[in-house]
């Protein structure tokens, strides 16, 4: 799976996350002058530095909710949840990818494909789509027929899509679904990677999609977030499969203020980070996004697979980095890591999670965020990887409840220069 084969040539390096961070412009000036004070002393800074940041476990903070979500497949993972309460039967959404039954699930174009699922409650029986009835209408299948699965969007015509779709974020908004996805195609030459005469690799892009239902999907007709010199670009060294710079992958969207904003990750010479998109009218238009924090200028250093969720003024996002710091080998130095920022561009870590026992790592998580009285609860879906293999074989789920105090505190954290 070439979406995949980011987990396996990133450079195991750590990230130094302490970014300087600038107001919010939501904050009022009573906020503000209660941050400021707050922050007086350097007492009271260097406490809240030493409770937080990239290499702090915090582990003890997320709770496991069941065991398994959805699993008996081959690889998969990335699942986002959406939470519609106007459905009152399936109000839960998801939406992930992979391999199901075979590598590259054979009968359906190219190799990773988006499948979507429902839910009565976040803890299952998921359903998976499994086609149509004669009616027209949808069926639905539990983990135990994984052989009627059947994606919602799969491999394309073009040369930016025709290999893998996957990592969807998904959003409705004024009754519409919007999807922004992942897509590798065979760049330029047309010729797979590691085939003879292949001369530019692979070509990773994101895409975008629209649907009435959550099922039934039009796909851009190309890229609305592209690196354009890596189009017929060969690759850094010969034979090999990444190029230098570009390589726009793992988007997760959210719609605020009438606006549609994306970050996704890109690889920059020896890492990946984490940029920022912004588009105020037409999503399916690529002349209409501007990438306000590109390469040379990331939002965040060392942080693949972002998520990103907001709570009140604070924007949190998740991801899984390479902690050089950690005493595990291989897979194990990448941790599920989480971040804050004021205004969507300037970050700061958090903390970090270990593996779940009996795996050799946890990747590509997905954040879903709800209200309990004066608490947020965030649950948090990951793909878990088998010991000695890249194959995920369940999505499972953490559980983090936020209160007014650890919440105020994070604020204080994201504001100290």
């Amino acid at each position: 799976m070439k979406g995949f084969l980011y987990f396996l040539i990133i450079v195991f390096l750590s990230s130094c996350n302490n970014f300087s961070i600038e107001q919010s412009n939501k904050y009022s000036e009573i906020e503000l002058t209660e941050l400021k004070q707050s922050m007086q002393t350097n007492l009271g800074t260097k406490k809240i530095n030493s409770e937080f940041g990239f290499t702090i476990n915090k582990t003890n903070e997320w709770k496991q909710v069941g065991d398994k979500l959805i699993t008996n497949f081959q690889n998969m993972y990335n699942l986002h949840i959406n939470y519609e309460p106007e459905d009152s039967d399936y109000p839960y959404k998801g939406w992930f990818f992979g391999w199901v039954k075979d590598q590259c699930n054979p009968g359906y174009e190219g190799c990773d494909a988006i499948y979507a699922a429902k839910s009565k409650s976040l803890t299952g029986p998921w359903l998976i789509y499994s086609g149509d009835k004669n009616d027209g209408s949808p069926k639905w299948t539990t983990h135990e027929s994984i052989e009627k699965w059947v994606p919602v969007i799969a491999g394309g015509p073009t040369n930016y899509d025709n290999w893998h779709n996957g990592d969807p974020s998904v959003v409705k908004y004024k009754d519409i679904y919007y999807m922004a996805y992942s897509a590798t195609g065979f760049n330029k030459d047309g010729i797979p990677y590691g085939q003879p005469n292949d001369s530019d690799s692979d070509i990773s892009v994101v895409m975008g999609a629209i649907s009435n239902d959550g099922l039934n999907w039009t796909k851009s007709d190309k890229p609305i977030l592209i690196y354009k010199p890596q189009w017929g670009q060969p690759p850094m060294k010969k034979d090999g499969y990444m190029h230098e710079f570009g390589s726009y992958h793992r988007p997760s969207l959210m719609v605020e203020d009438d606006k549609f904003k994306l970050w996704i990750d890109a690889y920059e010479k020896n890492s990946f980070n984490m940029l920022y998109a912004e588009n105020n009218s037409n999503f399916m238009a690529s002349d209409n996004w501007k990438i306000l924090r590109g390469m040379g200028n990331s939002a965040l250093i060392n942080f693949p697979n972002p998520d990103i969720i907001k709570i009140e003024d604070l924007y949190l996002a998740f991801g899984d980095p390479v902690h050089a710091e950690a005493p595990e080998e291989g897979w194990g130095k990448r941790k599920i890591t989480w971040a804050v920022s004021l205004n969507g561009l300037d970050w700061k870590s958090v903390g970090y999670m270990d593996t779940d026992a009996g795996w050799q790592g946890i990747f590509v998580p997905e954040a879903l965020v709800a209200k309990d009285g004066d608490k947020y609860v965030i649950n948090l879906t990951y793909g878990t990887m088998i010991k000695d293999h890249f194959h995920q074989d369940s999505i499972r789920m953490k559980r983090w409840i936020l209160g007014q105090d650890e919440l105020k505190e994070l604020k204080k954290y994201a504001y100290i220069k």
